[in-house]
Formats: C-alpha cells, sequence, structure tokens
C-alpha cells in the first residue's frame, strides 16, 4: 500500500534549517549542562584543594604542638624539679631551650615559681592565663591554651600546657611559651599566593595568626569568623574576609589544640573560570547557530536537482526500467543511484545470508539445550533434595550462562582462560591467586572448563577454603613443551580451610572433575583431600583444551 503524507509539506531547505537547528539545539544545552558539570567539578576540585592546603597547615600546626609537648615531657622528668630546685631547674630549662621558647612553672595556686624569659627570680607574680590552669587542674590532662598577653614578654602567645601530678592531683602546670609571631611562617610556607589568606583561629575566635597583616589583627575578635566557629571538623564556607569582599574558606579544626586552621581566596577567583566559560558558550553558541542557518540553506539550495535526479531513478527502478547514470556535483546523490542499481541484487544475497545466520543459529541453540538438558539430568539424579538440587541447577545455568557470553565476545572462536577463571571466582577474588600465561580455550571446551570451575568455587565455598575467613585458593596453570607435544597442566589448590574427607558418593560435580576434561588414558585427573586442603589436577595435551601458542 503506497505511503500517503497528509498535511503541509515543507521544501528541503525548511529541512535542513530545522534540522540543523534541531542537532545544534541540543548541542548547545548539552555544552551548557557539560559547562555546568565542568564547573561544579571544578569548584569540588577547589574546595578539595581549600581543604587540604588548611589540613596540610594543621598538620604542620600539630607537628609543632606535638614536638613541645614531647620537649616538656622531657622538661618534667629532671630531678631539679622532682627535687624543687628551681633555681638549677632555671637554668637546665632555659639550657635546653636555647632562646627559641620560654618555660614558666606554676604551682596549684596560679603563682609563677618559674620564667626563662625574666632572669631567675623576677618573673610575674602570676600566670598570665590563669583560665588554662583551671581548666587543667579540673581535667588533670595536657592542654594548649587560647592567645592572651603575656605578662613577661608583654605581646600576644600561647602556652603548651602539661600537668605534673602529686599523689594523684594537680602540683603544678609546667608551661612552654610561644610567641603568635612563630605560627605565621608556618602559614606563610606553603607559598600559596598573594590571593590565598590563612588564618588561625583559638578555641574562642580570636586571632593567633594570620598570614597576612598578622601584626594588625592578631587577639582580635570578628563577626567575620562567626561561621567558623560552628565547624567541628573540616568545612568549606562562603563568607566575607575581614576587608568585607567574598571569600570562599576552608576551616578545618586541629585535633591537637582545637583550634581552626583556614585557607580562603576571593570568590571571584574561584568563579573566574565559570564567567569565562559562559562568555564562550554564549558566544560560541551564537556563531554556531549562524553558521549552521547560513549553510543549510546553502546546501539545501544545492541539493535539490540531484535528489530530484535521484527519486526519478528511484521510480525508474520500481518500474524495473534500467537507472540511468548520474553524474553530479553531489556525490551522495550520484551514490543513491548506484545503490538502486545493485539494491535488486543485495536483496537477494541478503535474505540467503539470513537464511544462512538463521540455521546456523539453530544448530547453536540446539548444542546449548544439549549441554542444558545434561546438566539438569544430571543434577537431578544426584539423590539430593528437590530446593537443594534446584539451587545447584540455578547456579550451574548461570555458569553456563557465563561462558556462552565469553563465546558470544568471540564469535564462539574461544575465550581467555583468565577471563573464564576470573568471571567464575569474582565473589572470592580478594581470596585467590592466578597464576598462568595467557592462553585461548577452545569453543567446544570453554563451556566445559566453565562448568569445572564453578563445581571447583562452589564446593569450596560450601566445604572447602572459602567457607570460612581463613582459607585460599590457588589457581595455577602451565604449558610444557609445544608443538604436538605441548601439554596443558592445570592445579586448583586449597589452603588454611577445614579439613576435608572425600564424598561418600560421586555425585555430579565429581564426575565432572573426574570425567569432563578429555585425557590421556594413563593420566587422570586426581583429586586429593590432603590435611592441608582439597587439590585438583590435570595434565592433558595442550590441543584438547586450548589454541596452541
Amino acid at each position: 500500500m503506497p505511503l500517503r503524507l497528509t498535511g503541509r509539506h515543507y521544501s528541503l531547505r525548511t529541512h535542513l534549517i530545522v534540522f540543523a537547528a534541531g542537532i545544534l539545539i541540543p548541542a548547545i544545552i548539552l555544552a551548557g549542562v557539560l559547562l555546568g558539570r565542568s564547573a561544579a567539578l571544578e569548584r569540588a576540585q577547589l574546595e578539595a584543594r581549600l581543604i587540604q592546603v588548611a589540613e596540610d597547615l594543621a598538620n604542620d600546626i600539630d607537628r609543632d604542638i606535638a614536638r613541645d609537648f614531647t620537649l616538656l615531657h622531657t622538661l618534667a622528668r629532671m630531678p631539679s624539679l622532682a627535687s624543687e630546685d628551681w633555681q638549677s631547674f632555671y637554668a637546665q630549662a632555659k639550657a635546653a631551650l636555647q632562646d627559641k621558647a620560654y618555660v614558666v612553672l606554676i604551682d596549684s595556686s596560679m603563682r609563677q615559681l618559674v620564667n626563662t624569659y625574666a632572669p631567675y627570680g623576677s618573673q610575674p607574680p602570676l600566670t598570665g592565663d590563669p583560665e588554662t590552669a583551671r581548666r587543667m587542674i579540673a581535667s588533670k590532662q595536657a592542654d594548649v591554651s587560647d592567645v592572651f598577653v603575656s605578662l613577661a614578654t608583654k605581646t600576644p602567645v600561647f602556652n603548651v600546657n602539661i600537668p605534673i601530678l602529686r599523689e594523684g592531683e594537680v602540683r603544678y602546670i609546667l608551661h612552654l611559651g610561644q610567641l603568635t609571631d612563630d605560627l605565621v611562617p608556618i602559614l606563610r610556607g606553603q607559598n600559596l599566593g598573594p590571593e590565598w589568606t590563612s588564618v588561625v583561629l583559638d578555641r574562642k575566635g580570636a586571632i593567633l595568626a594570620r598570614s597576612r597583616e598578622h601584626e594588625k589583627h592578631v587577639g582580635k575578635i570578628y563577626p567575620q569568623f562567626a561561621d567558623d566557629m560552628k565547624v567541628t571538623d573540616r568545612a568549606v564556607i562562603r563568607t566575607t574576609n575581614l576587608d568585607g569582599a567574598p571569600v570562599l574558606r576552608a576551616v578545618v579544626r586541629s585535633r591537637i589544640s582545637g583550634w581552626l586552621v583556614s585557607a580562603g581566596i576571593p570568590v571571584a577567583m574561584a568563579e573566574a573560570p565559570l564567567r569565562r566559560g559562559l562568555w564562550q558558550w554564549g558566544l560560541a553558541s551564537v556563531a554556531a547557530i549562524a553558521v549552521a542557518l547560513g549553510l543549510a540553506w546553502l546546501f539545501a539550495r544545492a541539493m535539490q536537482a540531484p535528489m530530484q535526479y535521484a527519486s526519478r531513478a528511484a521510480l525508474a527502478l520500481g518500474r524495473g526500467e534500467t537507472v540511468p547514470a548520474l553524474q553530479s556535483h553531489l556525490a551522495e546523490a550520484n551514490t543513491i543511484t548506484e545503490a538502486l542499481e545493485k539494491a535488486g541484487v543485495e536483496l537477494t544475497e541478503r535474505a540467503a545470508q539470513q537464511r544462512l545466520l538463521l540455521n546456523e543459529l539453530n544448530h547453536r541453540v540446539k548444542n546449548v539445550l544439549t549441554v542444558v538438558q545434561a546438566v539438569i539430568m544430571r543434577t537431578l539424579s544426584d539423590q539430593q533434595p528437590l530446593r537443594e538440587a534446584r539451587e545447584q541447577l540455578i547456579a550451574r545455568v548461570q555458569a553456563l550462562g557465563r561462558a556462552q557470553e565469553h563465546l558470544v565476545r568471540t564469535d564462539w572462536k574461544g575465550a581467555a582462560i583468565k577471563d573464564i577463571v576470573a568471571s567464575e571466582l569474582e565473589p572470592f577474588s580478594v581470596r585467590v591467586r592466578l597464576d598462568g600465561p595467557d592462553l585461548t580455550i577452545t569453543g567446544r571446551m570453554v563451556q566445559t572448563l566453565s562448568l569445572l570451575l564453578h563445581e571447583l568455587a562452589t564446593n569450596a565455598a560450601k566445604h572447602g577454603s572459602l567457607s570460612d575467613d581463613k582459607g585460599r585458593v590457588s589457581v595455577i596453570w602451565s604449558v610444557a613443551g609445544s608443538g604436538k607435544d605441548a601439554r596443558f597442566r592445570f592445579r586448583w589448590e586449597e589452603r588454611d580451610g577445614p579439613s576435608l574427607k572425600p564424598p561418600s558418593r560421586t555425585g555430579f560435580g565429581t564426575a565432572l572433575l573426574e570425567s569432563a576434561i578429555p585425557s590421556d588414558p594413563n593420566i587422570k585427573p586426581r583429586l586429593s583431600y590432603e590435611p592441608e586442603g582439597f587439590v585438583y589436577e590435570f595434565d592433558v595435551p595442550l590441543a584438547a583444551l586450548a589454541i596452541d601458542r
């Protein structure tokens, strides 16, 4: 029945213009989506970079504090401190520090006993950080102070502190005083560039150190860091800097001190790639649409006459007439007329080929069904409960299905032995060691080897070394000799599993292991139930199983 078109009809030019627009618009939308995803990926990478920088800074600071704790514990073990010989302890501590920091020793009443920053005996009477001292007396734990102004140095400092216990109570507190200026080189050591700003906040939100204008801001609390104080572990937040400009800042909380370490960059810098991409996308989209519409109009004009000629040639072929040759500037139209001329011959050949493919498919399906039938009969004849037989049957048919997949991928020419072994042992891959050369199993043996490996893996998972968490399996194969004398050797070895005994009856699995692989009359497959684990081996001519290398 001839096809009749109803409704309005449009010219080739209109169709090409609509086609060009239909191709370009989704492409433009897709480009926009990809641009958005790319921007999101860049944003995620930038946030990951920010987090990494903040974590690196926090780790650097934590390492310094950990070294300070080690030094304090060393000083705490000095005999002069145990004997309360404060003058000797002062001299020893000052010599140990070499003017890199200063040590303060206070008692539980907050009174300073030693301060190596000042000459011995001229230390301030009380500690300049009573809050940390009271916290340590209550907790009896080491602590790191917040920023405060030292009574001795008259500058912002922080203390690394350990308690010294006597009879279970805090008798003394040993401080290692550090200038906040010592933190600035750590913040600047990453060489991040002038647009980056790194900040260390204490637990109250006061600035301990800042990579830029440190002296101006140290010890001060700013509302711009209010969101930072809510971070319990790590986070990336969008906020403003001290100049009021929008910034993207990663905040990480120190594991040792509880301080907050942040690294930030201006939002304008973070979003600059996206803005450039949007401009480029918009300009490219407009240009692409204009060029596509113009080319569609020109091509339609050039294609109209050859297409009309090709349509007349098709009508001639339908009437059984000879298709006249076409020599035009449009190669596709010339190709159409040539194709019309050959269409009859090709249709005949295609029908014959289709019949051949159907016959081949029928043959292969019959072979597969024959194997499935044999599996069903042997499984159901093993005298086992119906439910267990059903589960085994399903698993064996699935193994055949995996073998079929290997064969389909290679057009039934064979499959790599590593692929077969890996697919059957995939659930246990972390506990299985494979070792052997690259070999291609012949097409007729792929199903057999797949079923054999399935039975070995199933038995190992139910009763053997894969039935617990300790067992391991080694699958080793090799080729000895060459040419007609080449032999294929296979070994399945289980270790560290439960001890096994030979089965009381010969079921499908045992029969398959003993007879599935064609072997020499004098060299049979070996099933060994050793105390160390089950071992299965066979040694056959290479030609019986695989393609010779």
